[in-house]
């Protein structure tokens, strides 16, 4: 009897567990091959995480920032001239009072697509969304967090060119180094900014695309001569992230630093995209 009362707790408990474990897997089992669009995040309050400024430099960084937060971005910038400098290959945008992105749990989506590729194919999803439609809304684990009732989309160069702010897309994958081709065009973007100009970076995350751009910004106007470490110390001091921990992206850092380094005196008449091959 003790052995049967034993067997049948047991049996109870594997019961529970298993239920448990059930209720965590994903809402909708069969959206796995499916491009979902996920929230990356829905605050109508204060600034997108990570958000640091650096005054003398007259740039900024953080994630992704929503709607509501394109406005608040603005006023605590507090400049006249203020461009938003989006690093996103992935298609990402705005429905409602989310910022979304456009996702796909097996593969990256867009990966090796040129910025003018990245920009055509998220309009081309967003478009795809009508005002009064219903679309699903997840998580990242694929879990469905409602169904929307649309009410507003956007594009984020319409969403911050309506609030007074300029915006410029150059798309890096996620986690990843720019391209030689990105690079040549992030050097000439610099070299023919108004100085008046503040640039606001962001990526998803704020980290590792934000960081890595700040870098390369604070290396071209590097009027004190840091190092690469003193500048990547700099970064993740103000709240960027560690890159040492991001080989891809420490390996292109150290290729740029050495890039500006010997072609600063000539301002950089040699493009990164050819240096880099005799180098």
């Amino acid at each position: 009897m003790k052995n049967f009362s034993f067997k049948l707790l047991s049996c109870i408990g594997l019961f529970f567990l298993c239920s448990s474990l059930v209720s965590a897997l994903p809402l909708n089992s069969s959206n796995k091959n499916e491009v979902l669009i996920v929230s990356d995040g829905n605050s109508k309050v204060g600034l997108p995480d990570r958000f640091r400024d650096i005054p003398t430099l007259n740039i900024s960084g953080s994630a992704q920032f929503t709607k509501e937060q394109a406005k608040n971005l603005k006023d605590s910038i507090s400049k006249e001239n203020i461009c938003i400098v989006d690093l996103r290959q992935e298609s990402h945008g705005m429905i409602n009072e989310f910022a979304i992105s456009f996702f796909d749990r097996y593969k990256d989506l867009n990966n090796g697509f040129t910025t003018e590729e990245t920009i055509n194919k998220e309009n081309s999803l967003l478009n795809k969304i009508k005002i009064g439609s219903t679309v699903p809304l997840y998580r990242r684990t694929g879990a469905l967090i409602e169904n929307l009732t649309v009410d507003f989309v956007s594009n984020e160069s319409t969403l911050v060119t309506d609030v007074g702010m300029q915006y410029k897309r150059f798309a890096v994958k996620d986690n990843g180094a720019p391209t030689p081709t990105i690079v040549d065009e992030f050097v000439e973007f610099i070299k023919n900014k108004p100085d008046d100009l503040h640039l606001h970076f962001h990526c998803d995350a704020g980290e590792g695309r934000t960081t890595s751009f700040m870098v390369m910004y604070q290396a071209l106007k590097n009027a004190s001569n840091l190092s690469l470490d003193q500048l990547l110390g700099y970064q993740y001091n103000i709240g960027g992230v560690n890159l040492h921990d991001n080989s891809a992206q420490l390996e292109f850092l150290e290729d740029f630093y050495n890039y500006v380094e010997k072609n600063k005196s000539d301002n950089y008449s040699t493009p990164y995209s050819e240096w880099i091959k005799e180098a």
